[in-house]
């Protein structure tokens, strides 16, 4: 979609979805779910994006490849061959600011069947003592393959977990939630390291439960992905698709344009629009 027609979309879906809903007063729709359903989603994608960004800027870190230790995102990040290829992610114990506008704890270890570079590499990730923003997370299985160039130019790496649960340290409950996403990768062409021009083109799915027990699907197509970008610590583009299994409508998840770098997304609902900020 046009950067500039996705922006004046974002901006003006309050007046477009508020104008349709028009006649729609005797009707009684419960918005709760689709609303919580889709700020836990948000959340829990900013989240994968922010722990794969942070493991992506490592593979590609100068000081990494050259000292085999270096700081990102917060964490003390450490490459070792011996005796067995890894890189270890570490935060201390009682966290720290990622950089990002958020707070982890823990150890994120990334370990290839191969190596890193390798095409169709796999690499299994282990989360120790995790906190997410003071949040328990807990990861049964996560992996990236590495699919190589698949349309020639920009190398597509697909993330693959098992249940990840996030239990919120303020009682509320937990959400719990699987993927399974395409992540391209647009490498900036000037340099073999990371940079802030670097960018995913996300798609696939994620289901999930909120932390009131009801099940949601959310779906990126190819033509509509989430636009992942180093520079910007935000999603943007869009829209994600959430479906229910109690209800019978959809969310429409519509994040800021590809030339913006902005703290709100809208969810649209049945014609009525819904306003929120990432953080």
């Amino acid at each position: 979609m046009n950067a500039k027609k996705h922006k004046v979309l974002f901006y003006l879906i309050g007046i477009t979805i508020i104008f349709s809903s028009c006649g729609k007063e005797n009707e009684q729709i419960d918005y709760n779910v689709g609303v919580l359903a889709s700020q836990e989603y948000v959340q829990s994608q900013q989240m994968m994006n922010l722990l794969l960004n942070t493991y992506f800027k490592s593979i590609t870190d100068s000081l990494l490849i050259v000292n085999y230790h270096s700081e990102i995102d917060g964490a003390v990040v450490v490459y070792s061959d011996t005796p067995e290829e890894k890189i270890v992610m570490d935060y201390p114990d009682w966290g720290c600011s990622d950089d990002c506008g958020h707070y982890r704890a823990g150890t994120i270890t990334a370990k290839p069947n191969t190596g890193f570079y390798d095409s169709l590499a796999v690499i299994n990730f282990t989360f120790e003592n995790f906190q997410y923003d003071n949040n328990d997370v807990y990861v049964n299985g996560m992996t990236i393959t590495n699919l190589g160039r698949l349309n020639g130019i920009h190398y597509t790496f697909k993330i693959q977990t098992g249940s990840v649960q996030v239990i919120y340290a303020d009682t509320s409950g937990a959400t719990e939630f699987n993927m399974g996403q395409n992540f391209v990768f647009y490498k900036d062409p000037t340099t073999i390291f990371h940079s802030p021009e670097d960018y995913f083109e996300i798609t696939g799915t994620m289901n999930g439960t909120t932390s009131t027990g009801e099940s949601f699907t959310a779906n990126l197509s190819e033509q509509e992905y989430i636009l992942n970008a180093f520079s910007c610590i935000w999603a943007k583009l869009g829209p994600a698709i959430l479906s229910f299994e109690s209800v019978t409508y959809e969310a429409f998840i519509l994040f800021p344009g590809a030339d913006t770098c902005l703290n709100k997304y809208a969810v649209g609902i049945d014609g009525n629009p819904f306003f929120y900020p990432f953080d």
